[in-house]
């Protein structure tokens, strides 16, 4: 993680329980987000935006990947 990185998702991916096997919402997700900086999350209508927050937040808890913040 780099020094001033307060949240590292790593190889995340996101699929809802009745999906298909490889129906992922998300899928091998990685990125560091620094402290001191303001991220915006855009796309599209059902692209996994709020899934993503709800990841991050710990709201959902079923994933794979690992979600770190320091």
């Amino acid at each position: 993680m780099k020094r001033d990185a307060i949240l590292k998702i790593e190889n995340v991916s996101y699929r809802y329980n009745d999906a298909e096997d490889n129906d992922y919402i998300l899928k091998n997700l990685n990125y560091e987000f620094e402290a001191g900086k303001i991220y915006a999350i855009k796309g599209k209508s059902g692209s996994g935006k709020t899934t993503l927050l709800s990841l991050i937040s710990g709201l959902e808890k079923e994933y794979e990947g690992s979600i770190n913040f320091n």
